[in-house]
């Protein structure tokens, strides 16, 4: 059974872009059934030398107050939904606050902002150890759900992303794109066809696995749409983000791995991927509940 997105957590990171992730937590909180919005600051550089701290003791309780002061006035400003919400300011490591926040909250639902200009260090290393669904929103988008895009390979996974994204969208008629990619495998030359009608033949099989797919789920006014696509280069995830921009989506849903034995968490090299190479479209990244184990081990690993 898949629940409504009632605890979420919003990271801002006093620049610009806060204001437009407050406004996009507020159009998506009625649609996730939001109950409590935090917003999350983390101050990253106060580093002070203990004699200084010693002389002026409540130097960082001043900052703290005075970030969260500035916080609440945009929150006034640019919130306008009837949806509880708190602030939250803390000071130390960027990722480890994140993630024991999301942890501390039982949060189901981080969101980030990821700017056009940087990396996706901060991004990808939430999003391998987020104990939650994850939302990456571009810098200056404005979120929507009119067309969402979902690569689809038949796993636990992908059929996980499309329950979240029809529960998310029940009430909207939006258009919800299901692309699997399939590949021609190097020992067609034993079948006596050519590579072309080979993959006539995996196109085929692919069609039909997402037309099984499409008539065995239950929704609502979504309309699913089946894509096929021939991956001729191994690059799965670059032929989805070409698609889905292609079709100009509001919002890609992938399915992220839990973790394993081992002290390492993972989210799966093809949701890595997308995350690195798209900086433009809107993505969430949708983790089984439960599937992360040890929020404290991975805390360790952070230290």
């Amino acid at each position: 059974m898949i629940a409504p997105l009632k605890k979420i957590v919003v990271c801002l990171d006093h620049s610009d872009m806060d204001k437009g992730l407050i406004e996009n937590a507020c159009s998506l909180s009625q649609s996730a059934g939001a109950t409590q919005i935090t917003f999350l600051n983390v101050i990253k550089d106060f580093n002070l030398p203990d004699s200084v701290l010693k002389e002026f003791p409540d130097l960082l309780d001043k900052a703290l107050k005075e970030r969260e002061d500035e916080i609440k006035k945009l929150i006034d400003k640019h919130f306008k939904c009837d949806v509880p919400t708190k602030i939250l300011v803390r000071q130390g490591g960027e990722t480890k606050e994140i993630l024991k926040v999301a942890n501390d909250q039982k949060t189901d639902l981080l969101i980030l902002g990821r700017k056009k200009i940087s990396d996706s260090v901060l991004s990808t290393r939430v999003a391998r150890r987020s104990p939650c669904n994850l939302l990456l929103i571009p810098e200056g988008t404005k979120l929507k759900l009119d067309k969402i895009f979902i690569p689809v390979d038949f796993s636990d996974y992908s059929s996980l992303s499309l329950k979240r994204t029809l529960l998310l969208t029940n009430e909207l008629k939006s258009k919800i794109y299901l692309q699997n990619v399939y590949q021609v495998p190097s020992s067609y030359r034993y079948s006596g066809k050519t590579y072309e009608e080979f993959a006539d033949i995996m196109k085929g099989h692919a069609n039909n696995d997402l037309e099984i797919l499409i008539k065995n789920v239950k929704k609502e006014s979504q309309e699913l749409i089946p894509v096929s696509s021939l991956d001729k280069d191994g690059k799965i995830i670059d032929l989805a983000l070409k698609e889905a921009t292609k079709k100009k989506v509001d919002l890609i849903v992938m399915g992220a791995k839990g973790r394993t034995t081992t002290s390492a968490l993972f989210i799966g090299s093809k949701s890595e991927r997308m995350i690195r190479i798209n900086d433009s479209i809107p993505l969430m990244i949708i983790r089984k509940k439960g599937a992360v184990a040890g929020i404290l081990e991975t805390l360790k690993d952070l230290s």
